[in-house]
């Protein structure tokens, strides 16, 4: 799967959650990994991020991860530029040696998973500002389907192609035709009245891609347009596709923290309420 290393799917790699997030100075949202490939690293292929593996059980019952995310502008320019110029012999250009960390300017990301059941995931989001001053962070929980319905295939898992769609102001509802039923709920109490839930399809955005006519009107990057660029028309007005995002602003002093709560159930499990945590 794709996204940053704080996602999980089901062991066939059919849906997905992850966190995206924005903190208003990138280009674009942070919604994967950021590495250099084989040809750019003085030492081949390595990501560039820093990211921490804190806690699992063996069965992964429960687990727990940190992801630390700059509040300036990330330097993809500058470890590109860098590692490319280095040598062989020489160390690796690292994000911390960016400088991006100084002063605590960053975020400390948490997410905790919790398993009520194989089918019933509970989930809890921590987010610290470790600066001295108030930042923005866009927080975006995203659930998709993995494409496999645009190749053509014929086996199973292939097609039919699946669908997730808003439900009501704060559960979105994923239909696959193996996987069955799953609700993403986020919890009103610490999410807000109303989270804005943007939808898209999982699709390639073949006009910028390739110069190609585009499948769907809805491609992989609308969440990204909208949220960065402001292309409110890049997502889908009726609230369906196959990939979703539970979009919100979070504001933080110095050195203040929030909590955000959302669960993941099969339909048909016992409706679950959270409050800030498990």
């Amino acid at each position: 799967m794709k996204g940053l290393p704080l996602g999980i799917t089901d062991r066939q790699c059919r849906l997905c959650f992850a966190l995206a997030l924005w903190n208003e100075r990138d280009p674009i949202l942070k919604e994967r990994l950021f590495g250099l490939t084989g040809p750019q690293g003085n030492h081949g292929e390595d990501v560039k991020e820093c990211y921490y593996y804190l806690g699992s059980t063996p069965t992964h019952a429960y687990m727990k991860a940190l992801y630390k995310y700059p509040q300036a502008e990330y330097p993809y320019e500058a470890l590109i530029r860098e590692n490319r110029n280095r040598g062989r012999e020489e160390p690796e250009f690292e994000l911390q040696d960016t400088g991006i960390f100084d002063a605590g300017r960053y975020f400390d990301i948490f997410i905790e998973y919790a398993k009520a059941s194989p089918n019933d995931i509970l989930i809890r989001i921590t987010v610290a500002n470790r600066g001295p001053d108030p930042a923005t962070l866009h927080l975006l929980p995203t659930v998709w389907f993995r494409n496999t319905w645009s190749w053509g295939g014929r086996r199973e898992g292939c097609e039919p192609k699946p669908r997730l769609q808003r439900m009501d102001d704060c559960h979105i509802e994923a239909s696959h035709h193996t996987l069955g039923t799953f609700s993403l709920s986020a919890d009103a109490a610490t999410f807000g009245s109303r989270p804005a839930m943007l939808f898209t399809e999982n699709e390639s955005h073949l006009a910028r891609l390739a110069g190609s006519t585009n499948k769907s009107p809805f491609v992989k990057d609308a969440i990204h347009r909208c949220v960065i660029g402001g292309e409110k028309g890049a997502v889908n007005p009726d609230a369906f596709g196959t990939k979703a995002s539970v979009h919100q602003v979070v504001v933080l002093r110095g050195g203040e923290s929030a909590t955000r709560a959302a669960v993941i159930e099969r339909r048909g499990n016992p409706g679950r309420t959270v409050r800030n945590g498990f």
